[in-house]
């Protein structure tokens, strides 16, 4: 018998109780077909030495934001400059002199918390930009920074001029715009700027997928796609398909649609239908390498902001938060798609969102039953214990992002004082109770290195020393390492197809130079790549 190829020379961990550990790995379009001895006497096309690698299954980040992140590796980077605000004026001014009159500068990676809690100074970029409008995107996504050109052009500085619902233009003492805006506020300014044109967003998708392969990263979600905030084209799903189709997708992907999108649709009473996109397509439509996956909903916010919705409020501040349209609005626009075969999953960081999100995917389960794919709150971030035997009892599914713990873990922690800090980003908590924890990044709004997330799940570590919420919601490495791959693939409603190295599963796999498990916490994410495998060819490749 002659197969595609043949792997060598590796130690596999599979994931899968059936054959935990294997030595080699073959491989017959596209899948794995058998190991070690299964092999004698087989034939391949390829052998491929691994020269020793530890090998894993492939990292699965189920909640990030691809296209973004490519079209970030274009922008200018004002990540936590070190010289300061006068840093952050003087990569703006680097790029204003070679922006024609009139033209957009895009910058991104502003984090207040970085600068001290500041913000530029409206009249400063003023100075700097002159008639070219800014978009200066703040690292969550939830909020952006924008010059008076742009607020000109969108209309805020209008006589009347009122903010959109889930949204707020932030003023000073006396009213004036700062050029803060905050959540829905952005998409006034970025309708501007949208929608992008394919061929920019398949070129983002191509500097985004490279970069995943180096990362050992062969499945993800993008989460949000082609509606709203955070959609960057209504027929960004096009420029999916023809990444595909040009060899610029590296990886595998589940496209979640940003929910602004759904609308009433004329099909016979008989169906039930309730809101969805046109043609009927849903949830599970596509293949092994682009499918659709839930439809991503917004109940509030975010913690680094304080935006998230709060039971009660902040620490030391005298508000809890909004959410992003009125309660009973989401809940039947939740019920609605639900009833249309979307599986949903609802932006819930806040106690509060948690609460309603909670409530809203049990009663559409209860209503309409489960899916192949399972419900989701993303993000999950303040999870009350009444709430994790209804979780696991449901099979929803949270998707924490330990990688905050770095940037933002000391902010969250001073946001909601000692009496609640055990409660932000858990995770030792949903394991032992059963709710499955898929991991993810939320890339580009921190840090998307798979090999990260599964150290920042082990310690939890803040910039400051600190740890993010408790230190009791520490994972072993072997759960960490579960998160980003066969709980992932399961999360994803794609058990049956990867997230373990099983006879009949996809060939995807990473090749690293040790196993997490073998190095210090604090080293996890130092471990080179060695190689990533998608469907038996690689996508990186360093030995």
């Amino acid at each position: 018998m002659n197969i595609d190829a043949i792997f060598t020379d590796l130690d596999a961990h599979t994931l899968d109780p059936a054959r935990p550990r294997a030595k080699k790995i073959g491989v017959f379009a596209g899948r794995i077909i058998g190991f070690d001895e299964e092999l004698d006497g087989v034939t391949a096309d390829r052998v491929e030495s691994l020269g020793g690698a530890t090998v894993l299954p492939g990292f699965n980040d189920v909640h990030c934001h691809t296209a973004w992140f490519g079209l970030t590796l274009a922008s200018i980077d004002v990540t936590a400059l070190p010289g300061g605000l006068p840093d952050v004026y003087a990569a703006l001014e680097k790029a204003a002199a070679t922006t024609p009159a009139g033209e957009w500068i895009n910058a991104t990676g502003y984090a207040h918390r970085d600068y001290d809690g500041q913000y530029p100074e409206l009249s400063r970029l003023d100075e700097i930009t002159g008639d070219r409008p800014l978009f200066m995107r703040q690292t969550s996504g939830h909020a952006a920074i924008v010059n008076t050109e742009a607020m000109k052009r969108a209309g805020i500085l209008d006589p009347g001029f009122s903010d959109p619902v889930g949204g707020k233009v932030v003023t000073d003492a006396a009213g004036h715009p700062t050029g803060l805006v905050e959540e829905t506020a952005q998409g006034l300014v970025q309708d501007l700027i949208r929608p992008y044109s394919l061929d920019t967003i398949v070129d983002a998708i191509d500097l985004a997928t490279a970069y995943y392969a180096k990362e050992g990263i062969t499945s993800f979600g993008d989460c949000g796609v082609a509606y709203g905030w955070i959609g960057h084209s209504p027929i960004e799903v096009s420029a999916y398909l023809r990444a595909r189709e040009e060899g610029k997708l590296r990886a595998r992907v589940q496209l979640l649609p940003q929910a602004d999108g759904l609308h009433e649709i004329a099909a016979n009473s008989a169906d039930g239908f309730g809101i969805g996109l046109d043609a009927g397509v849903r949830t599970g439509l596509g293949d092994d390498l682009v499918s659709l996956g839930p439809v991503k909903f917004f109940m509030d916010g975010a913690l680094s902001g304080e935006t998230a919705a709060l039971r009660e409020n902040y620490e030391g501040k005298d508000h809890p938060g909004y959410l992003q349209a009125d309660a009973e609005v989401l809940r039947k626009q939740i019920l609605d798609t639900y009833a249309s075969g979307w599986s949903v999953a609802v932006h819930a960081i806040g106690d509060a969102a948690v609460d309603a999100a909670v409530a809203n995917i049990v009663d559409a389960q209860a209503k309409y039953g489960r899916r192949a794919v399972p419900n989701r709150i993303e993000h999950a971030a303040l999870v009350h214990d009444e709430h994790l035997a209804t979780l696991a009892d449901n099979g929803i599914v949270v998707t924490p992002q330990s990688a905050f713990a770095e940037g933002i873990g000391d902010g969250m922690n001073a946001s909601l004082g000692p009496a609640r800090r055990s409660l932000i980003y858990r995770a030792k908590s949903f394991i032992d109770a059963g709710v499955l924890l898929a991991g993810s990044s939320d890339r580009p709004c921190a840090d998307g290195n798979a090999l990260r997330g599964i150290e920042a799940f082990v310690t939890r570590k803040t910039r400051d020393g600190d740890i993010m919420g408790s230190a009791e919601e520490c994972l072993s490495t072997d759960e960490a390492i579960a998160a980003y791959t066969s709980v992932a693939a399961e999360a994803s409603g794609h058990g049956a197809d990867k997230g373990t190295l099983s006879r009949g599963k996809l060939a995807d796999f990473v090749a690293l130079d040790a196993h997490p498990a073998d190095v210090a916490p604090e080293q996890i994410s130092q471990i080179p790549v060695r190689a990533t495998v998608l469907g038996g060819d690689f996508t990186h490749d360093a030995r």
